[in-house]
Parts: structure tokens; C-alpha cells; sequence
């Protein structure tokens, strides 16, 4: 069987159930829609229909006089029909050097093609099939870094969008509840990239589905975020403010983030005490923290090493002013990057860290150590095409030359970041 016969079988298969058809009522369609003279050249209606199944498994493709009639039957040009796989080769559900094998097959592409062009109604399985894309696709942002990820996830949501406003039935909770996580997943990707405005409007509509649902937990993910991108343009009180509200929505795992998450907004505003009580308080959290509780968007809350990493960029914060802190925000951040798995130490995500650790060892007057953490930040920087992580290394670059101005390692690390 070549690989073009099982996709046009495929097509074929996901075009008939998609009008709800038995093989039978297509070979009789057929009859209904073939010429006087075709008519009596088709064969019978058992033999018709185990040629149809021929087509339908790949075992042969469809000659002139059939591909006509499966046109006019499903209202399409064979163009459409039986083309050069330009849908396939355009599909934004396919993902570039992820295979997903039998959780996503070339079937299952069809059937949310045609689901988004609004010829069927999602059911469950296109809702998992969903869901297995966005898993493969959090992963993957974890390589590759945000931007070429949020390119696919851009053409993807307006898809995603539109199931959900043809969802009805049991199955509408389920496909809002992955409608969230889309819209959710594509907030972190505006953020990590830079467009706050983006960011907010895709956060905004994770919300608004996790609140038709009652979901509480993702309503909580979603003041996380807007927490952390409130970080990421130095609002602090939004910070603070958004990050309470969202302790009050979440459990587990990811309620000790949104306290690590408060704890450094108090420590950016000047307020130790506060800062130091909610490092407690988080410390605490994750010792008791249920792992099974983590929603699939909190992943990465449970790899090692991660809540050490949070500790240090608050200690960072509070160190600016306090040599003690900033020794413990080195000793935090060198533990928690040495627990990463090597994957998630080349994460864009993890870059950020670094850059945290580059900050500490400037605070801490050492200049070997924080020019090789520029060094390594900027090599995951370039590796996910990540500008935004690239303009922060060089706002620490510039302190770094107003420190040292004639170490010839600082100078030399301006070659990593233009």
C-alpha cells in the first residue's frame, strides 16, 4: 500500500462518516448520482461496496469514473477531494520532527480538518486528539523554545476556537476544557516571546472557559500568568495582587508556585519581611504538595529542581541588599539547574534562570561565573530563537561592562550577544 492510497483512503473514510454515511448508503448514493450510462456500468450493490472499502483501506486508489462520483457526492471538487495533499502539507496540527504515531494518525488529521471546516461536530475523539497535540506541543516549546512553537499555535487556536462553538452535548465540557489549555498555552508563549497584549487576550479567553466549565484551577493558572507577565513589565503591585488570587484558586504543586510567585513581588518591592514568610510558607507548600494533583499544563512544577530555582530568583531579588541572600540565591539556583533533566536545562524557560544566575554572581563580584552563565544563557537563547531572553543577557551585559569595564571576558562576551 503506498503512503498517497492510505491518505486518500483516509480522506475518504473521515469525508463519509462526517455526513454519518454506512458504505452502503455511499453505494447507493453512488447509483443516485451516476449518469444513466455510468449506472449501468457500476456494479451491484455488494460488489460496490467492497470496492468502496477498497478505497477507504488503500488497497487501490479510485479511477476517473469513481473519483467523479465520490465528488458529487460529498459536494466537493476533486481538486479538493483527491489534490496534492496541499491540506496536509499546510495542516497546522502537523508538528515539525514530533511524531505522535498512534495517538495522532493520519486518520485522526483528516478528521480535524474536516471538523474545523465545519462539516462535523467534535466528538471525543477529536478531543483527544487535541490534547495529545498540546502535550506534544508543551514539550516541544521545552526544545525548540516559544516563538516557532507560537507560530503553529496561532494558526491553531481560530481552529480550536470554532470547535468550540460547534461543541454541544457531553462532549462541549470537554472540548471547552482543552480550549482553555490552548488558549492558556498560547498566553505563556505570548509572554515568553513579548506581546503582553497578546498574552492578555489569550489569557482572558482561558478564562472565560474554564469559568463555562468551573474550572478554578485553570482560572488560578490564568492569574498566575497574568501575575508573571505583570512581573515581566515591572507592574509589582499587579504582581502581588494577581498572584494572592490566584493562591486562593489552586492546590498543590501549584499553589507553592503562586506563593514563590508573591514572595517575589514583595522582595522587588523592597519588602524582606514579607518576602522571607512567604519563601517559608512556599518551602512548606511543596513539602506537602500532592503530585497527583497537578493539572497537565503543571508539569514542569514537579521535574527536580524547579522550586529550588524559585527560591533562588526571590533570594536574587532580596540579595541586591543583602550579601547572605545573595550567597543563598547562588547556592539555590547552582542546585536546582544541577537537578534539571538535561532537556529542560536547554530550555528557553531555563535560560531565564541562568540569567538569574548570572545576576547573583555580579551581585556577588564574580566575574568568571557570571560571564559563564551569560555564556550559557545566550547558547539557549540562540538555540529557541528567543530575542526576549537575548535582551535581557545584554542589560546584564552592560552592568557587568559598568563593573568591570576592562575584563577582557566581559568585553569578549558581546561576540554571544549581538
Amino acid at each position: 500500500m503506498s503512503a498517497d492510497n492510505a491518505r486518500i483512503g483516509a480522506r475518504l473514510r473521515t469525508e463519509r462518516k462526517a455526513r454519518r454515511m454506512t458504505v452502503e448508503a455511499l453505494a447507493e448514493a453512488f447509483r443516485e448520482h451516476a449518469t444513466e450510462r455510468d449506472r449501468q456500468r457500476l456494479p451491484k450493490i455488494k460488489d460496490l461496496c467492497r470496492t468502496i472499502r477498497g478505497h477507504e483501506a488503500g488497497e487501490h486508489p479510485p479511477g476517473p469514473r469513481y473519483r467523479m462520483l465520490y465528488a458529487a457526492v460529498f459536494d466537493m471538487t476533486e481538486d479538493d477531494l483527491f489534490g496534492d495533499d496541499r491540506d496536509v502539507q499546510m495542516s497546522p496540527w502537523r508538528l515539525p520532527g514530533v511524531e505522535l504515531n498512534d495517538r495522532f494518525t493520519p486518520d485522526d488529521e483528516d478528521r480535524l480538518i474536516v471538523a474545523t471546516r465545519r462539516r462535523m461536530r467534535p466528538d471525543s475523539h477529536i478531543v483527544e486528539c487535541l490534547a495529545a497535540i498540546l502535550a506534544e506541543q508543551r514539550r516541544l516549546e521545552d526544545a525548540v523554545g516559544s516563538v516557532p512553537v507560537l507560530q503553529s499555535v496561532r494558526a491553531q487556536l481560530p481552529m480550536v476556537q470554532r470547535l468550540v462553538t460547534e461543541a454541544r452535548g457531553p462532549v462541549r465540557p470537554k472540548m471547552v476544557d482543552v480550549a482553555a489549555q490552548w488558549a492558556q498555552f498560547s498566553g505563556w508563549l505570548n509572554i515568553a516571546a513579548g506581546d503582553a497584549p497578546a498574552a492578555r487576550m489569550s489569557l482572558d479567553r482561558a478564562a472565560e472557559h474554564a469559568e463555562e466549565i468551573g474550572d478554578t484551577s485553570m482560572v488560578g493558572t490564568v492569574l498566575s500568568w497574568k501575575a508573571y507577565l505583570a512581573e515581566r513589565i515591572g507592574q509589582v503591585g499587579p504582581m502581588v495582587g494577581m498572584a494572592q488570587a490566584a493562591q486562593r484558586n489552586r492546590i498543590g504543586p501549584g499553589h507553592a508556585y503562586d506563593l514563590f510567585l508573591e514572595a517575589r513581588g514583595h522582595a522587588l518591592a523592597g519588602e524582606p519581611c514579607a518576602a522571607e514568610r512567604l519563601l517559608d510558607e512556599a518551602q512548606t507548600a511543596v513539602a506537602n504538595a500532592d503530585p497527583a494533583s497537578a493539572r497537565p499544563w503543571e508539569y514542569y512544577y514537579l521535574e527536580p529542581g524547579f522550586f529550588a530555582l524559585e527560591a533562588g530568583v526571590t533570594n536574587v531579588y532580596l540579595g541586591r541588599d543583602d550579601l547572605g541572600r545573595n550567597a543563598r540565591a547562588v547556592e539555590h539556583l547552582a542546585a536546582g539547574l544541577a537537578e534539571l533533566p538535561a532537556a529542560m536545562r536547554r530550555a528557553e524557560w531555563a535560560g531565564e534562570y541562568i540569567a538569574h544566575q548570572a545576576v547573583a554572581h555580579l551581585q556577588a563580584l564574580e566575574a568568571e561565573a557570571a560571564c559563564a552563565a551569560v555564556l550559557e544563557a545566550a547558547g539557549i537563547a540562540r538555540a529557541t530563537s528567543s530575542e526576549s531572553l537575548l535582551r535581557r543577557l545584554r542589560d546584564i551585559y552592560h552592568q557587568m561592562c559598568s563593573r568591570w569595564p576592562t575584563d577582557p571576558a566581559v568585553t569578549e562576551l558581546l561576540d554571544a550577544l549581538v
